[in-house]
């Protein structure tokens, strides 16, 4: 047998601490607090729940359920159904894969802030919020004009890419009983270092503002599709499934552990997170706000932005310990990330290529990261940034959600929503009814279609996203092709198999 498949989480808790790490990441801190402030504080709060029970939770169950039940990753897992779905496995093996070449990439610029943040190297005061933009897109990335404009390799990026894969590599080669104890360590420290943030944050003169703009309510938004799809979208990426991993986790869970407290537990420390440093982020919003005189719409409380501008010009700002409160957030984001991006890459694509050839573990994990490695250096080419936005768009969006809704699907109806159920409940201290069959087969696939088509299919063909042109059109629209093509071609061998 192969190695993972003697693995387990040593205790229930580095289950939990795991599987909380891979969800709680960098989306947490730059996305969720936007959605809440642009889509109506309270009201985005109240889809986001619907959807956390409605969506969230019965995918992360359902993967965390095949996991154990078969006691495969996503690729043996499908195959176990039946041959012909193999391949539904290996399209969120594929895209964990690519998802942490760019991840990684985003970790190196945190791991450059983090040391840049011990010397304010963008600059004190207003001269440094004034010279923030030009740190980030200047000096650290370089930007160059567009995708099409490579440029050379930005150095300092690739050396934190590099130490950042190392990292990864010494927490995965030995497998599920590292991963479990680090995880443990990173998150308790994470949870702790937001609270000091927090603390630091709302301190500020002006705080009070800033919160009173995340948490303003505006009901009225919940008669219209953008808030639902904002709050769908954001459950989906912020719970890290669809990216094999969490049938990986799945497995790793003791034979009569608990399948539906390790899910809802998972789920709702992940809002927590986001919610949590919602605080942080709007907190300082406030104060530049009152610092420099501006409004709202005068500072960016969204993406890449956020973390290496916004928080940044924050820092500059701050009347004391602003050395400290930068180094303390950019370790936070760092630690989030590395959790994270341990995950995609031991659970996405490691373990099921150990189960598929029977690899050495610690070869596979090697040249796993190594492979990571190299194919992330387009991310740290001048026009990184360009590829990394448009990728994960592909990526993080149609391929995922895509694929997440035809694994529903195929889990409810061939599978059996039934049979997974029983085997839930088999585990758990929570039962789950027969409602659950109905989530799992109808209301999850719908969901994610939803999203596909709102916020994908029709702004994307209206306008090429980003403005990338036919750079981005053309990337996504291969993916959704080779993803559909793959499907007719498996339904079209299994007539052939059965005539």
């Amino acid at each position: 047998m192969p190695e993972a498949g003697r693995e387990k989480f040593l205790k229930r808790r580095h289950m939990i601490f795991a599987a909380i790490g891979s969800a709680v990441g960098l989306g947490n801190v730059w996305r969720f607090p936007y959605m809440c402030y642009e889509y109506g504080g309270a009201a985005f709060l109240v889809a986001y729940v619907v959807g956390i029970f409605a969506i969230g939770i019965p995918w992360l169950l359902t993967e965390f359920a095949m996991g154990h039940y078969f006691q495969k990753g996503a690729p043996g897992v499908f195959k176990s159904i039946g041959k012909k779905w193999e391949w539904l496995g290996w399209f969120p093996s594929i895209s964990a894969f690519l998802i942490d070449t760019y991840y990684v990439v985003i970790m190196a610029w945190t791991l450059i802030y983090f040391f840049s943040s011990m010397t304010l190297a963008w600059g004190i005061g207003e001269a440094g919020a004034q010279q923030a933009g030009d740190f980030f897109f200047k000096t650290v990335l370089n930007l160059s004009d567009g995708p099409g404009a490579l440029g050379g390799l930005q150095w300092r990026i690739v050396a934190a890419s590099a130490f950042t894969w190392f990292m990864i590599y010494l927490v995965i080669y030995r497998g599920a009983e590292i991963i479990g104890k680090v995880s443990e360590i990173v998150m308790t420290l994470a949870w702790i270092l937001i609270f000091v943030i927090i603390i630091r944050s709302v301190t500020l003169v002006g705080a009070v503002d800033g919160l009173n703009y995340y948490l303003d309510i505006d009901w009225s938004v919940l008669k219209g599709g953008e808030v639902w799809f904002a709050a769908f979208s954001q459950i989906a990426f912020t719970l890290s499934v669809g990216m094999a991993g969490m049938y990986t986790y799945g497995r790793f869970i003791a034979k009569k552990g608990d399948i539906t407290n390790n899910t809802i537990i998972t789920a709702l420390c992940d809002s927590a997170f986001a919610f949590l440093a919602g605080f942080a982020v709007f907190s300082t919003v406030g104060y530049i706000m009152q610092a420099l005189g501006v409004t709202l719409q005068d500072v960016t409380i969204s993406g890449v932005g956020l973390a290496y501008v916004t928080y940044p010009v924050g820092i500059s700002l701050m009347p004391a310990l602003n050395r400290l409160t930068g180094v303390l957030f950019f370790l936070m984001f760092w630690l989030i990330g590395l959790s994270s991006a341990y995950f995609l890459a031991y659970g996405g694509y490691i373990v099921p290529m150990i189960d598929k050839f029977g690899w050495e573990r610690k070869k596979v994990a090697l040249w796993g990261c190594v492979a990571g490695f190299v194919v992330g250096l387009l991310f740290c080419t001048q026009a990184g940034l360009y590829w990394l936005d448009m990728v994960d768009r592909t990526v993080a969006f149609y391929t995922l959600l895509l694929g997440g809704a035809v694994a529903s699907l195929v889990v409810g109806w061939v599978f059996g929503a039934d049979k997974l159920r029983e085997h839930v409940n088999a585990t758990s201290d929570i039962k789950v009814g027969p409602w659950m069959d109905y989530l799992i087969k109808i209301v999850v696939p719908i969901g994610l279609f939803f999203v596909v088509a709102y916020g994908g299919f029709m702004q994307d063909l209206k306008e090429p996203y980003g403005g990338y042109g036919s750079w981005a059109n053309s990337i996504w629209i291969l993916m959704v092709l080779v993803l559909v093509v793959s499907f007719v071609l498996q339904g079209m061998k299994s007539k052939d198999e059965i005539s």
